[in-house]
């Protein structure tokens, strides 16, 4: 559910830079590329040493300021950055003052990926988690089938804790038995699987949900999240089972941070008013409430400092321009020194780096707006997180698979390492940092590491599948035909394993909406009719192979037909027929005439009831419309006024015209001996371009008049008929 910043006072970007000092420790000021003047940074990911990631909004409007749909991320430290927009595709912002979306979190995972987790703006519901993996030139929609679709369904969190294990968490709601609704991957979010209800503990209350943004991870294990009924949830496998434990019931938790798996300091608001600090020394099972706060403390963010016990805080508004540090879990903190500097946000990546966030420049865009840490290296003690990544699958290569196993564990002093293995494994070290290990058969290995210091012990595990795995051979069905703005779907064919990833694409793109690029089997819709290729490129760790299929596209219009009786009296009312077909439902439909004067008891039902309220030659129009397409046709009626006046069928009989049809002169010819018989000749329009009268033999001659079809009315002792005539 959406976070109310109650941590931010007041924030609002300043009008000039007189009066701000600068701390020693803080004296660098790096230029954010923000494409506006007084950008803040809402969210702060740094990655490393020389990655980070942030995103941005319009700090001249304080805490409602607009969720713009910027991001910027530098590769060498800060020296620069590189801003642009969050895309779902290269043309369709995901977020922003006018769009779909709104960011609610932001995670970096290396130089080239970066996460985004996000919810519907005008719904402030449902939601869905993009990723880049080119630096943010692209940003693909990775939602799961399923997920964050109930309308009381809300994204509030993705997260990983190493580069392939991850979830994404949002609340509670009736589509999955009013459980938090928490997605997990292996695979690096290429696919994801709905952790069952019975891992996570219930909500509280029908009314406790998670908050955007509020969550912590530590080492390859450990996971938190916070709620606005004062409880943490913690997993300390990865996301796959939960616990949970209440700090304050009456409060909403706004920040939590780890400074190793069992210390930890979170922030509460009483009753949504009141700030309260409390600390835990058993990774969250029981919580103790700190006495007072410091006036140092920084009310606007924290975190931990990687790999020290220490915590770093920021303040922001009109009374909390502050940046300070924690060496006690937040009993007390020591102002780093700078004076009227506004910190929004603020992140380490261990004891000597670190970034805070601020706002850029009032008066020059691109000037300013993120401060790098330069002080003296932090080096409290701290017990040992263990953290490691490996592969979560390997293949067989000949008879053994191997993979080198990349250490992320912290502490102060640096711990010393224990690697072990069930079933046995080879590795080139049981002691190193980062060894090597061989697997001689396949099957699902755990991997352990135990890292010690002078403080304390900690383990972390992760699980390798070792299997035979073969080259995909790419494949897919669908339909050779499709209809312009409905879907088509396909059925994927493919083989390999272990499972491919995929990317789909289409030649021409333009004008083409893939539901979801990277999904098994996604659907198209096609705005417009042609011949299209459909491409996909699957790929798992042995390789990738592609296939190709073409589909036509046409526009699939209704087969409209319908029928009037022949009435030919003004006021007498008559059924249509509508006999018009389609494949592609619903239908709507549109009844007019021409010239006006027909009455319809409803001009859009299927088969209205017609009035014609005038004498003349109508044509009758029905448009008949589905998704693909729109189609008209017609049928022409002569209606006059009948009282006293009939058809007479002796004249009908009597009267022929030949040749019929016709290039332009015609005879008539009856058996009438009258010279009473007048004639009067009509286009489609109902307009008259020639009247007559003859006796027994007639020649009419058209040939001035355009090719079409007219209509002849005969007149004789009060009665009329009418015929047609076709000029070609």
């Amino acid at each position: 559910m959406k976070k109310t910043l109650l941590s931010i006072f007041g924030a609002l970007a300043v009008s000039s830079a007189i009066g701000q000092v600068a701390s020693p420790s803080w004296s660098v000021t790096q230029n954010a590329a923000w494409p506006k003047v007084s950008t803040g940074v809402r969210l702060l990911s740094a990655v490393d040493a020389n990655v980070v990631w942030a995103h941005g909004y319009d700090g001249t409007t304080g805490n409602t300021g607009r969720n713009y749909s910027w991001f910027t991320r530098t590769t060498n430290g800060g020296t620069s950055y590189t801003s642009g927009n969050i895309y779902q595709s290269t043309t369709t912002p995901i977020v922003g003052d006018t769009n779909s979306f709104k960011i609610s979190s932001m995670e970096g995972v290396d130089a080239n990926t970066c996460w985004v987790a996000s919810y519907l703006k005008a719904g402030q519901n449902k939601g869905a988690i993009h990723r880049t993996t080119n630096g943010g030139v692209t940003w693909q929609n990775m939602t799961a089938a399923g997920m964050y679709t109930n309308a009381a369904s809300f994204c509030n969190i993705v997260t990983f804790v190493t580069p392939q294990i991850g979830i994404t968490m949002g609340d509670a709601h009736p589509g999955i038995g009013n459980e938090y609704e928490i997605w997990r991957t292996t695979d690096g979010g290429n696919s994801w699987s709905l952790v069952p209800g019975a891992n996570i503990p219930n909500p509280a209350s029908a009314g406790e949900y998670g908050l955007t943004g509020v969550y912590t991870k530590l080492g390859s294990n450990n996971i938190w999240f916070g709620t606005n009924e004062g409880r943490i949830f913690r997993s300390t496998d990865g996301g796959l089972t939960w616990n949970v434990s209440t700090v304050n019931a009456i409060s909403s938790v706004n920040e939590i941070a780890f400074s190793t798996p069992l210390n930890g300091y979170t922030w509460v608001y009483a009753n949504n008013t009141t700030l309260e600090q409390w600390n835990t020394t058993d990774g969250g099972v029981t919580w103790t409430m700190i006495a007072a706060l410091d006036p140092n403390l920084g009310m606007n963010n924290m975190g931990s400092i990687p790999g020290t016990s220490s915590y770093a805080s920021c303040g922001a508004g009109t009374s909390n321009q502050i940046i300070s540090y924690s060496q006690d879990a937040g009993t007390t903190w020591t102002d780093w020194g700078s004076t009227g500097i506004q910190y929004l946000t603020v992140d380490f990546v261990n004891g000597t780096t670190g970034w805070a966030g601020g706002f850029s420049d009032p008066t020059t865009p691109g000037v300013g707006g993120i401060y790098k840490y330069t002080g003296p290296a932090i080096t409290t003690p701290a017990p040992p997180t263990a953290a490691f990544s490996a592969p979560p699958m390997l293949c067989l290569s000949g008879p053994t698979a191997s993979t080198t196993l990349n250490n992320t564990s912290t502490g102060n002093p640096t711990p010393t390492y224990t690697w072990s293995s069930s079933p046995a494994a080879v590795f080139s070290s049981t002691s190193a940092t980062n060894p090597s290990v061989i697997f001689a058969t396949a099957g699902s290995y755990t991997i352990t590491l135990m890292a010690s210091n002078t403080t304390g012990t900690n383990s972390a595990t992760q699980v390798v599948l070792v299997q035979a795995c073969q080259t995909p051979t790419a494949g897919f069905t669908g339909a050779s035909t499709a209809c312009t703005k409905l879907t088509y779907t396909v059925t994927n064919t493919t083989t390999g394993n272990p499972a491919s990833t995929y990317n789909w694409t289409t030649t021409p793109s333009a004008g083409v909406v893939i539901s979801n690029a990277s999904a098994s089997a996604p659907s198209f819709t096609f705005n417009t009719a042609g011949v299209y290729s459909i491409g996909v490129v699957a790929t798992n760790m042995t390789g990738s192979n592609s296939a190709v299929n073409t589909v036509t596209v046409s526009t699939c219009p209704p087969n409209a037909s319908f029928s009037i009786p022949a009435i030919g009296c003004v006021t007498t009312a008559v059924t249509s027929t509508n006999s018009t077909t389609s494949s592609i439902t619903p239908i709507s439909y549109a009844w007019s005439s021409t010239p006006v004067g027909a009455q319809f008891s409803n001009p859009t039902a299927p088969a209205p009831s017609i009035t014609f309220t005038a004498a003349n030659i109508y044509t009758v129009n029905l448009t008949a419309s589905n998704a693909s397409g729109s189609i008209t046709t017609t049928q022409t009626i002569s209606i006059s006024v009948c009282s006293g006046i009939n058809e007479n069928a002796g004249i009908l009989n009597s009267i022929s015209l030949f040749p019929n049809p016709t290039s332009g002169m015609f005879s008539v010819a009856t058996t009438l001996i009258n010279d009473n018989i007048n004639y009067t000749v009509t286009n489609i329009l109902g307009s008259t371009i020639l009247v007559g009268k003859f006796n027994n033999s007639k020649n009419i001659d058209l040939s001035s008049q355009s090719k079409g079809v007219y209509f002849i009315t005969f007149e004789n002792n009060g009665n009329k008929m009418t015929k047609k005539i076709i000029l070609e």
